[in-house]
């Protein structure tokens, strides 16, 4: 494995990273964009959805690059210079790396949601017998979103290949690699 693809891992690996922390965002932004029309003056509920999505676009612009673009960033950052090797006793294939990762961001975002899945039930329950004695309705959107993480989790753990496969379709132009193929 030369210093090149080393760091094409390690950059996509980021990117993957990235893209947990879009899943994670986008249902706060949505909550905010909902409980914006709350606010007491129109700036804030203009401006607090708005720089909720411009960091949300940020982080997707940079998973963008991290996972398609890695190339760029080597060559920009200089990433691959100034090793006295040329190749790295490492010998596993980047797919195989790329599963595993995406196995574990999936296995996170289901071991981080369940407790607070069960927490906003059991919140929701509570609060639920407290509200009918005041006719109000009780707040069920965090169970929504937890339950959403767990859904986008366990997608990602049970279609990790299909995600491979299209990084590296996009990486080769098309080319669809198993875990059979050896890295050149």
């Amino acid at each position: 494995m030369t210093p090149r693809s080393l760091f094409n891992i390690v950059l996509k690996i980021i990117g993957l990273f990235f893209i947990k922390d879009v899943i994670d965002a986008i249902p706060q932004f949505i909550s905010g964009v909902i409980q914006s029309t709350q606010y007491n003056s129109f700036g804030d509920a203009i401006w607090a959805p708005l720089f909720t999505f411009l960091f949300v676009a940020l982080y997707a612009y940079a998973a963008y690059y991290f996972i398609f673009k890695t190339d760029i960033l080597i060559d920009k950052l200089k990433l691959d210079r100034g090793f006295t090797q040329d190749n790295f006793p490492l010998n596993i294939h980047r797919s195989t790396v790329l599963s595993i990762v995406i196995i574990i961001i999936g296995g996170l975002l289901i071991a981080d949601n369940i407790p607070l899945l069960c927490r906003s039930v059991y919140l929701y329950f509570q609060s639920k017998s407290v509200s009918d004695a005041l006719f109000k309705r009780p707040d069920y959107s965090y169970m929504i979103i937890y339950s959403v993480k767990i859904l986008v989790g366990l997608i990602l753990t049970g279609n990790h290949q299909l995600l491979v496969n299209y990084i590296e379709r996009k990486r080769k132009g098309n080319i669809i690699v198993t875990e059979t193929e050896v890295e050149e």
